[in-house]
């Protein structure tokens, strides 16, 4: 092999590590309940724990009917000089029904960062309270 060959084997598999990250959305399962993720831009909100237990993917929540506390983790990315700032907050909802799609929300109002709980029609369900910020 070159030394140019060579050079490619790490490049792609960054590339292919990388795609594996993004990969497609899975279906969900009818006997569950999904709930989707909406931050604010430039914002990222990743799902983090259902019921204490730490989850594969943190692109979305997918839970058994009932009642569930969900963890997520926003990275807040300042504009301008200010350094990031990584959030954590927690939701309490009782009535996930199998099937139903839901939105967690995130919303910023200067300092103050939260995410509510919408049904698939935008019901405000429950919400988060103040999330709790740190220097990333």
């Amino acid at each position: 092999m070159t030394f140019k060959q060579l050079l490619l084997i790490p490049g792609l598999s960054v590339v292919c590590l990388l795609s594996a990250c993004a990969g497609p959305m899975p279906k969900p399962d009818p006997g569950m309940a999904w709930i989707g993720l909406q931050e604010e831009s430039p914002n990222d909100m990743l799902a983090e724990r259902v019921d204490g237990q730490r989850i594969d993917d943190g692109r979305f929540f997918e839970v058994t009917p009932g009642a569930h506390d969900l963890a997520v983790t926003l990275f807040e990315i300042p504009s301008g000089d200010s350094n990031q700032e990584d959030c954590e907050g927690k939701v309490h909802f009782t009535q996930f029904k199998a099937g139903e799609h839901y939105r967690l929300v995130e919303s910023s109002l200067g300092q103050e960062v939260s995410a509510r709980l919408e049904d698939s029609r935008g019901k405000q369900l429950a919400q988060t309270g103040d999330f709790q910020c740190m220097p990333g």
